[in-house]
């Protein structure tokens, strides 16, 4: 459902919640046991007579499964994503298949006892034991799977070298850092859902500075602008009334980082339309981000419209789930902004509806063309100044500051677009000292996601990038 919309028809029979660790889990036990199973054939074959029918059928159950497997593996160690991801996909719908062709027959012949008589008949009473085995060396393969990770070198920089967050990356710097490249899948809009992601880190004794580059095949810099009808100003949109905006939307790119390196984000995703017992409903029916073990993870959200003119990343957390606030109509569960002393942006409309909207400022002549309207660039809205024609269009943003300050303001960067790739630049000190904030240092776990104009639904990929600074 996270990628495929029209399986929304079917999540009410899902099930919901922290799902990473049970898909990876059920990956190793049945590696474990198809790799068991084929051993046990090679050794001492199955010597039995099925008809035509049996025959074909478990031939293409063996390659269903062996597709299923390997697609699996290779996604999560993040090879091959651009052809994996689909055979992955619909591996598993041909399994269901499989399972609906060839069970119910053994099934109606062998009841309770169907998983033993599926195995040689010579082991049949070593069956408990060896469905023990399987699960032991399937829950070894999954521990030492969930908490995997690919190293980020972080090369050395001295105090004195000097690097210039514009969002370029042109020092020579840089050239010593070593590319860190991560395949992310599952985005809206990008080519085929994927996007490339390239890192490269560089540290002196007080901050550390981030390279990080991704494909992109357009530049969107968007953000739910206002248009005038002849009924008034309305929003533009194409599922934010859903919160899950995938047209008039700006490019993201968000960084999470943990001090533990287990998949599924670190166990910071809860899938399905209401993952969290006792706390309300998400609108689009993806999921929550939060953190249930009582750990803070870190957050870095660069948004080409919103954050990019303020040289800053939008610093936020995962942490537990929020209090649920009446007349709240949007719910974000443990997806929090870090504390500000002052500086925000704030929606251009006074009240939210899906028809017409009246705005909070009109532009001055000279800032009309602007993505992002200043404060000090604008004046309250009058329906008698209000002189634009139907067709006119508004920015959706206000700034009234042109920067944060305090805690969300830890993360400065700047990015650029070019020819299909964008460019940003992120500097943060090492340790800042915010009870919401992640130090970095040798062990720290990061992952990258991608956002092609779309509101929620990013790229990702399962396995982390763990840093290791220079001694």
């Amino acid at each position: 459902m996270l990628t495929q919309d029209w399986l929304m028809v079917i999540s009410p029979l899902l099930p919901e919640g922290d799902l990473y660790p049970w898909h990876i889990a059920s990956a190793s036990i049945l590696s474990v046991l198809a790799i068991s199973y084929l051993s046990l054939s090679l050794w001492r074959p199955y010597r039995s007579n099925p008809n035509q029918y049996h025959l074909w059928v478990n031939r293409l159950g063996y390659l269903i499964i062996l597709s299923l497997l390997c697609s699996g593996w290779f996604l999560w160690a993040g090879v091959y994503v651009a052809q994996m991801q689909p055979l992955h996909f619909y591996s598993v719908w041909l399994l269901l298949l499989y399972l609906l062709i060839h069970g119910w027959i053994y099934f109606i012949q062998y009841g309770k006892r169907v998983l033993f008589a599926l195995l040689p008949s010579h082991i049949e009473k070593q069956g408990a034991l060896i469905l023990a085995s399987v699960c032991i060396l399937g829950f070894l393969l999954f521990t030492s799977t969930r908490y995997s990770a690919d190293t980020l070198e972080v090369a050395s920089l001295s105090p004195s070298e000097f690097i210039d967050i514009d969002g370029h990356g042109d020092e020579t710097h840089w050239t010593r850092a070593p590319v860190y490249t991560i395949e992310t899948h599952g985005g809206a809009n990008f080519n085929d859902g994927r996007s490339t992601i390239r890192v490269q880190a560089l540290a002196n004794q007080y901050e550390s500075y981030f390279l990080i580059r991704w494909t992109d095949p357009s530049m969107s810099t968007n953000h739910l602008p206002l248009l005038k009808t002849k009924a008034g100003w309305k929003i533009q949109q194409n599922g934010f009334y859903q919160f899950d905006e995938r047209t008039f939307y700006e490019d993201k790119l968000a960084v999470m980082l943990s001090r533990s390196c287990s998949s599924g984000a670190d166990n910071t995703t809860y899938l399905g339309h209401r993952p969290l017992e006792g706390k309300p409903p998400n609108w689009h029916g993806k999921g929550f981000h939060a953190s249930m073990d009582g750990q803070i993870r870190d957050l870095w959200h660069w948004k080409a419209v919103r954050t990019n003119d303020m040289y800053q990343a939008d610093d936020n957390f995962f942490g537990p789930p929020a209090l649920v606030q009446q007349g709240q109509r949007r719910y974000t569960a443990g997806y929090q902004p870090d504390g500000k002393e002052s500086g925000a942006y704030v929606m251009n409309w006074q009240w939210y509806t899906s028809e017409t909207v009246i705005p909070k400022r009109l532009p001055d002549e000279d800032n009309v063309h602007l993505n992002v309207l200043p404060w000090f660039g604008s004046t309250p809205y009058h329906k008698k100044k209000d002189m634009f024609v139907p067709g006119s269009k508004l920015s959706s943003i206000l700034y009234r500051s042109n920067r944060f300050e305090g805690d969300r303001a830890d993360v400065r960067a700047r990015g650029s677009w070019d020819s299909g790739i964008w460019t940003l630049e992120l500097v943060r000190k090492h340790n800042t000292g915010s009870l919401h904030d992640v130090p970095l240092e040798s062990g720290t776990c990061m992952w990258f996601s991608a956002f092609d104009h779309a509101q929620v639904a990013h790229t990702r990929h399962i396995r982390p990038a763990i840093l290791r600074y220079p001694l």
